[in-house]
Order: structure tokens, then C-alpha cells, then sequence
């Protein structure tokens, strides 16, 4: 049995591991190796120009139609195609939606068109699977060219009043492949050639693709020499002669991009509601206060900060979610006695006062538990509850295939070496930066499907740092104290629970698998989804698709 004297210097070594690794996350498995050999018990102390028209024919072109509120009302088979496998999903009644972040900035481009009078605004949309972000034209229905009304499908058709045309996509596509197998580009010198003839400069190029000013400029240099091109105008100009829509293409156009980046500047403010005792609950309302009541639970060191666009998808399905940060959690107080009911009360208490019934309840990750204990003490209040990524409660023991992620293991050492947990948050509340959550998900996106929605999507680390801010406003201790409440809760059930409960997980989730889940449920699951070439972003992907099951 060692002394207290050794405990407290392992302690110590520990301590100062903590803070070596929170300057430089490279050293990760430093602390993993330190947390395997640390006592159990806590110490006691312790320049571009326009693109030219080019002489083609009818442009094969995808086409969406939009009504006032937002709503897909149209679509030819292109549209739907590209809309349902790479910018948006269908909810749980089949109808398709755009996902957030595109919902938000075709709100934008309709606030445009109506505030300029202009004929079309280019969007920039973001994907689900390519690379590469496409391009659209949005306009009045009034000015659609009678051609492109063919073949249009969708029985609300004639309530559509915005038009959403782009390349369809085996053209753009097919673009993109022969130029790169005509000249002999590069992945990366088809990448930046793409940005350019969208209309970025090199450094906005250089920006959208996390490289330095000068790679791109080596990189432009080679595009001109396989190309047979001397400056930045011809190569824009060639790639627009290759365009199927480049006679559509106007001078000067207004352009919007959707990115997951900037969510706490377009999020909905913080409300306060005070508690019985006292205390501050803090949350956000999203969509319309009439709208189908929600609840959501958002993951450990999360806040009440949902994806940008959800606001404005909420309103137009006509949702009202609500998102509180629990107790000692962003700027909700610490409770003096945590536990999963007095959660579950707290948020009864500020259902209640919200006066919301039939909730349904969509909880991420290690927000499960606490859901799930909301649900059981609401009764008949709660109609249905999703758990998406779902977290079992409990110290989980190491797996063989935990090494090959640092994260996993590094979390798995900290639940069960409990006391560990609030030095840890401490010391990464005070060195939180861009740089070091960037180095943290590129680490954590172990499993193929999330490196390469993290490459596709690098808003989302700007998003996750804004949430991981949130959540530690106010100190580390409550984000500690919920870490340690569910490491502790191994034998958590819920005999009163009535309310049916859906499960979706991860095909490649490297923390827990859906059997886990199922297990540690204790419950027949209503339904269980599990969703390929995805780990544990499967919150991020599939966040359009939960609001559409909210919304069912």
C-alpha cells in the first residue's frame, strides 16, 4: 500500500502531466500512461474577374422549389437526388429538408432577393459526402424559365415561390473528373481550382482549405503549366467555358455560404429561469414559441448551443426546442446536491413553466442518462425519446482497441480515476483555445466515416469550440461534477419509464457500441437505426435528420 507522501507526489507528477498536455495535445499519451499508474483515491491535497458566358445548350440542371416558409415543395429527379444524398435528409414523414446550416443561408439568399430586387443569388451549400461545396442559383419562381419546369414533381408545387437551381450533380461532377484526368491534376490543384472559378481569392481559397497563401500559390503555379494558362482570370474563364450553367451565370452576383462556423453568433440569446430555490437554469428556445414542444439534451461539455440553422429549420417544421445547460454547466448554478433526478426536476420544473406538453426529447451522448431520468419523471408528459450517440452511465473497462485511439483511452482513465476529472477541466478551461479543440477532434475522428466529414466539414470544429466555451463559462466544476455523477451511476434504471425510446448510433462508433447501448438500456427499444460511415459525429451529420424525427 503506498504512503500518502507517494500518493500525493503521483499526484503531483499527474497534475503537471495536465498542464504539459493542455499546451500540446501531441503528448496525450503521456497522460494516458500517467492516469494507468495513479492512485485510485484523490489526494487530499491536491483580384478575380467576372466569369464570361459560354455558348452551350438547355443546361442539365437540378431544381428545387421552396415555398414562403422554407419548405421543399418541389423538385425535379436531379434535385431530389442531390438534396436528399448530400444536402439535406428526409424526416421521419419522408419529406425532404435541407440540412441546417443550408436552411439558414437559403433564408439569407431569400432575405437578399427580396431586400435588393435582384434576379438570382448565388448560395454556396455545404455537403454530406463531397469535398467540394456546390454552387446554386436562387431566384423568384416568377423569373424560371418555362424549360425547367419539366419534369418537376411534388403535389404542393404550386405554393412554391423561390427557386433553387444548380448543376445537376453527375454533370458537375463529371466536370471536376476531366479536368483532373485531362490535365493531370492534383486532388489538392482540383480542389483550389474549384474554389477559384466559385469566385474565391487565393487567400479565401487558402482559407477554405486550412492551408498556407503561399501552398496555394505553388499550387496555382502548377494548375498553369498543365493547363497551358498564364494567369488567374484564363484559368477561371476556361473552367468556366466547361460549365453547363455558365450562360446563367450573372456579373457581380450576391453570394451566401452555409458553414457550421459562426453558430453562437446566430444563436438564439440565453434566457434564465429561476428555480424554486433560487437558482439560475439557463437555456435557449429555437423556432417558433407556438411550435411542437422539444426538449434536447446536449452532450458532456456541451451548452445550450445547437448547429447553426437551427433556429430557422426549427421555425419552418414548426418546432419549438427547447436546450438547457444543466446545473453548474454554463450559466446554469451549481446544484448542491447532483444527481439524475434533481436534473430530471430541474427541467420538469422549467417544462412546467414553459407550459410544454407532449415533449419529445432528443438527448447526444452523455446527455442520454439525464433524458432518460427527465422522461421517467415527466409520465405521461413525454411522448417519445431519442438517443442519439448514446453514453451508458459507468466507469466502461479498457478494450484492447482503445490504444489506437488516445481520446477513448484518456477518457475511460479519467472516469474511473474520478478526483482526476477536476484538475483536468481546470486546466483546459484556462488554455481552451481554436487550436487546441482543432488538434483534439482531428485526434478524436479515429474512425474512417468522421475523419472524413471532419475534412468536408471544418465549420464544425468552430462549432465545437463554441459549445466547449459555453459549457465553461461560469468554472470547470460543473462540467467536473457531471463526469464524475456518471461514472459513478453504473447501476442507473429507469422502472417507471412508459415513454418509447429510439435508438441511433454509429456504425463506427470507437467509444460505445450500439450493443452496449442496448444493453445498458434495460428497456425494449421502439427502434434502433444504425447509421454506416459514422463514429461519434453522428450528432453533427445527422443533426437535420433528429429534427425531422422531432418535427414527425
Amino acid at each position: 500500500m503506498p504512503s500518502a507522501a507517494v500518493r500525493r507526489s503521483e499526484a503531483d507528477q499527474l497534475i503537471e502531466t495536465l498542464h504539459t498536455v493542455a499546451a500540446d495535445p501531441a503528448l496525450w499519451e503521456s497522460l494516458v500512461t500517467a492516469l494507468a499508474d495513479a492512485p485510485a483515491d484523490a489526494p487530499s491535497e491536491t483580384d478575380m474577374d467576372g466569369l464570361e458566358d459560354a455558348p452551350v445548350g438547355p443546361p442539365a440542371v437540378g431544381l428545387l422549389l421552396l415555398a414562403a416558409d422554407g419548405a421543399v415543395v418541389g423538385w425535379n429527379a436531379a434535385g431530389k437526388s442531390l438534396l436528399r444524398g448530400k444536402l439535406g435528409a428526409d424526416d421521419a414523414a419522408g419529406r425532404p429538408l435541407f440540412s441546417p446550416a443550408n436552411h439558414e443561408a437559403l433564408v439569407e439568399a431569400r432575405r437578399r432577393l427580396g431586400e435588393t430586387g435582384a434576379a438570382q443569388v448565388i448560395v454556396r451549400l455545404v455537403q454530406a459526402e463531397d469535398e467540394d461545396p456546390r454552387f446554386a442559383y436562387v431566384g423568384p419562381i416568377e423569373a424560371l424559365p418555362a424549360m425547367l419546369r419539366q419534369g418537376v414533381e411534388g403535389r404542393e408545387a404550386p405554393r412554391a415561390k423561390v427557386a433553387v437551381i444548380f448543376p445537376a450533380p453527375e454533370n458537375t461532377d463529371r466536370l471536376w473528373m476531366t479536368v483532373r484526368a485531362s490535365f493531370g491534376l492534383t486532388a489538392a490543384e482540383t480542389r483550389l481550382a474549384a474554389r477559384l472559378k466559385a469566385g474565391r481569392t487565393l487567400k479565401e481559397a487558402a482559407d477554405d482549405l486550412g492551408v498556407s497563401l503561399n501552398t496555394v500559390r505553388n499550387q496555382l503555379r502548377a494548375v498553369f503549366d498543365k493547363m497551358g494558362l498564364n494567369r488567374q482570370s484564363e484559368l477561371v474563364r476556361a473552367l468556366a467555358q466547361l460549365s453547363a450553367l455558365s450562360n446563367s451565370i450573372q456579373p457581380e452576383p450576391a453570394i451566401v455560404s452555409a458553414s457550421e462556423a459562426g453558430a453562437l453568433m446566430a444563436a438564439p440569446p440565453v434566457r434564465i429561469h429561476r428555480l424554486p430555490d433560487g437558482r439560475a437554469l439557463a437555456y435557449r428556445v429555437y423556432g417558433r414559441p407556438d411550435g411542437r414542444p422539444c426538449m434536447v439534451f446536449h452532450q458532456g461539455l456541451g451548452s445550450s448551443l445547437l448547429p447553426r440553422g437551427s433556429d430557422e429549420l426549427a421555425r419552418d417544421l414548426g418546432l419549438r426546442i427547447v436546450c438547457a445547460e444543466r446545473p453548474g454547466v454554463g450559466r446554469s448554478d451549481l446544484h448542491p446536491d447532483l444527481s439524475l433526478e434533481a436534473v430530471a426536476a430541474d427541467l420538469g420544473d422549467l417544462t412546467r413553466a414553459l407550459d410544454m406538453r407532449r415533449v419529445r426529447v432528443a438527448a447526444m451522448m452523455y446527455g442520454a442518462a439525464f433524458a432518460l431520468s427527465y422522461a421517467e419523471d415527466m409520465a405521461g408528459e413525454v411522448e417519445h425519446v431519442l438517443l442519439a450517440s448514446a453514453r451508458p452511465t459507468g466507469a466502461a473497462p479498457e478494450r484492447p482497441e482503445d490504444r489506437r485511439n488516445p481520446l477513448v483511452l484518456l477518457r475511460r482513465r479519467m472516469l474511473r480515476l474520478r478526483w482526476v476529472a477536476g484538475p483536468m477541466y481546470a486546466v483546459f478551461r484556462r488554455r481552451l483555445s481554436h487550436s487546441l479543440v482543432e488538434r483534439m477532434v482531428r485526434a478524436g475522428a479515429s474512425a474512417p466515416g468522421d475523419g472524413a466529414y471532419l475534412a468536408r466539414h471544418p465549420g464544425v470544429v468552430d462549432f465545437i469550440q463554441a459549445y466547449m466555451g459555453e459549457s465553461l463559462t461560469r468554472g470547470s466544476e460543473g462540467v467536473a461534477r457531471e463526469t464524475v455523477l456518471l461514472a459513478s451511476s453504473d447501476g442507473a434504471s429507469w422502472p417507471r419509464l412508459r415513454a418509447p425510446v429510439s435508438v441511433w448510433h454509429g456504425a463506427e462508433d470507437t467509444v460505445t457500441s450500439v450493443e452496449e447501448v442496448l444493453s445498458w438500456l434495460g428497456h425494449a427499444p421502439h427502434q434502433v437505426r444504425v447509421f454506416d460511415g459514422v463514429g461519434h459525429f453522428l450528432p453533427h451529420k445527422h443533426w437535420p435528420e433528429i429534427m425531422g424525427w422531432m418535427a414527425a
